[in-house]
């Protein structure tokens, strides 16, 4: 068992991810199986796909197009009136995508979608609440750790 793994989560520095974005979004994506974003979507609101800032970026990776806030896979993210979340695959297209984007961790700043999170094997791994400045990991391996500590990202450990 990883040392790491007995704690619920791992509080990460906002300021850290900030400065440190292309190196997070590079790691969080090549060790996760999905990741979801929560973007406003613009009218008309029954269009399928749906239109969002930056959604052609997205349409060819996107899994899933979430309107039921209950059936959203977090229940921290976005509150906002037609906001949505897409769950998308995560590989090298994805990856990519997201490193070329503005800054993720800045989505107010940029026109981009809100709350990046991350999951393995369909469970919450890394999130974000953007309008809080908050990030964290959940159930972090010692590797995840060790990733934090070699690029000096400073974290805090939530029991």
């Amino acid at each position: 068992m990883d040392t790491y793994s007995m704690f619920k989560k791992i509080k990460i520095n906002y300021d850290d991810i900030v400065e440190k974005e292309k190196i997070i979004v590079n790691y969080i994506v090549k060790s996760s199986d999905t990741f979801s974003i929560i973007p406003i979507i613009q009218k008309p609101y029954s269009q399928d796909p749906p239109v969002f800032d930056y959604c052609e970026c997205f349409y060819s990776f996107a899994d899933k197009y979430i309107f039921d806030r209950n059936e959203w896979l977090t229940d921290f993210s976005g509150k906002l009136k037609h906001q949505i979340m897409v769950v998308c695959r995560c590989n090298k297209k994805s990856r990519n995508v997201l490193l070329n984007l503005p800054n993720l961790f800045l989505p107010a700043e940029n026109n981009l979608p809100e709350d990046l999170c991350c999951y393995r094997k369909e469970e919450l791994w890394f999130g974000t609440i953007s309008h809080e400045k908050i990030a964290f990991f959940t159930n972090a391996t010692d590797d995840d750790i060790t990733f934090l500590k070699s690029n000096n990202i400073k974290y805090f450990e939530v029991i």
